[in-house]
């Protein structure tokens, strides 16, 4: 072959990847998995074997490309809930990232035709949103310390780019990070550490008007989990999801606001018709196709439902799919839900063994991961399950922690309904939150 006849070739065959990846990438977006599966798979096996099979790529060209697979990839099973599936991706996204970054660049082919050297995103992009995608998979998994890691590793990043580029891919990518901050000072106890970071996120949207749009509905939903984290401020969170649901389509974000909403009324013990029509909504075939993570969640919601109404049997049976469904996808906050609730159903049929191994499952996960609301909630049901045991060594161990726990949740909720961000769970209707104008 002809030299220019090779360049055109392998110009041919990377344009034809990009294009297939691209069109995956839409096809995701769409949430049309199946597709989009099929697309990725021929992809990654095109890519897999592309130096052994002569494929005419450099080494950064085929790098990068992977690079970007592996990063939809993850997506997909992350915007399924396959947490566990998406593992093994992200080990390889990591990798090849590695080894992009440290190829010399002089390995890039020479050209004077940009089109020729187009990039999906540049190097700096990609290494944010490889972040973005560790952040997803690790909260996803539940594992708070290392999301938060992740997460102030890459806000980092993009202050020092700020210094020389202020594009607006920095300012959504800004926005998602500190999204994901906030549910993790949440599932750590920290509601002082939660409103930081929402007041963070209406400084962006003061500074940059159009990412509210796209990003409102997500702002009221951590406001409404926020407030779910208080005590005494369940009307404002049911407030916050209504709120919310007015500026979204996207069936996994309405399932999620749905279900938290779905939760609310089952700690306010509203009227059993207004709850029914709710569950009802967001029985498991009802939530969105494919997505794994929100049909689990909505087992162990229906699960609780029946437990609270005495439907022991009903709820013995949802929760058990729960534990199915979230072992299987990595899940490990809902399974660790799914073990204290259904701890909770033996104890009330005095099962105290059985009982004592779910909850003691339970508090284990929660302390792995950690999560500072199931710790409490074990620990006071296994400082129960002992005392009806008679051990009460082991009983007043839990009710320790438990008070410890307790103690520090008091202390956290005074310093954060006494903040001026927590005016926040204020804003409703009007276009900007009340302390952005005052606090940018």
């Amino acid at each position: 072959m002809l030299y220019k006849d090779k360049q055109w070739y392998q110009r041919r065959v990377r344009a034809r990847l990009l294009f297939s990846l691209s069109q995956a990438m839409a096809l995701l977006i769409q949430r049309n998995f199946d597709v989009a599966d099929v697309i990725l798979k021929e992809v990654g096996a095109i890519l897999e074997n592309a130096e052994q099979s002569g494929l005419a790529l450099t080494s950064t060209e085929i790098l990068s490309l992977k690079v970007f697979h592996h990063v939809l990839q993850v997506s997909e099973y992350i915007w399924q809930g396959l947490i566990k599936s998406a593992r093994q991706g992200l080990k390889q996204l990591h990798s090849c990232y590695k080894q992009l970054t440290q190829l010399d660049a002089n390995n890039v082919a020479s050209t004077n035709n940009s089109a020729e050297m187009f990039q999906w995103m540049n190097t700096q992009q990609l290494f944010l949103l490889v972040y973005v995608v560790s952040v997803m998979h690790a909260l996803q998994q539940g594992y708070t310390d290392k999301a938060e890691s992740y997460a102030k590793k890459a806000l980092h990043l993009i202050d020092k780019q700020r210094t020389y580029n202020n594009d607006t891919l920095l300012s959504s990518y800004q926005l998602i990070l500190l999204e994901q901050l906030v549910l993790t000072h949440l599932l750590k106890g920290s509601t002082s550490g939660a409103i930081k970071e929402l007041q963070k996120c209406t400084a962006v949207y003061q500074k940059h008007h159009h990412t509210l749009k796209h990003h409102r509905a997500s702002l009221h939903t951590a406001l409404g989990l926020y407030a779910m984290a208080l005590p005494d401020a369940l009307d404002n969170a049911l407030a916050q999801f209504n709120a919310a649901l007015k500026y979204t389509t996207e069936p996994e974000q309405v399932s999620f606001i749905k279900l938290n909403s779905a939760i609310v009324h089952i700690k306010q013990n509203l009227p059993p018709e207004q709850l029914n029509s709710l569950l009802e909504s967001i029985e498991p075939g009802k939530m969105p196709n494919k997505c794994h993570s929100l049909k689990a969640s909505s087992y162990c919601i229906q699960g609780l439902a029946a437990l609270v109404e005495g439907r022991m049997k009903d709820a013995k049976s949802k929760l058990r799919e729960t534990l199915v469904m979230a072992n299987k996808a990595d899940l490990n906050k809902l399974t660790s839900c799914a073990f204290v609730l259904l701890g909770d159903i033996f104890l009330k049929m005095d099962n105290h063994r059985d009982a004592i191994e779910m909850v003691r499952s339970a508090h284990d996960i929660a302390n792995r991961i950690p999560d500072a609301g199931l710790q409490v909630w074990s620990a006071e049901l296994l400082s129960n399950l002992y005392t009806c045991t008679g051990d009460q060594a082991r009983a007043q161990e839990y009710e320790t922690v438990r008070a410890k726990l307790c103690a520090s949740a008091a202390t956290e909720v005074e310093t954060t309904v006494n903040s001026p961000e927590h005016c926040l769970l204020q804003w409703l209707d009007s276009e900007f939150p009340p302390s952005s104008m005052s606090m940018v």
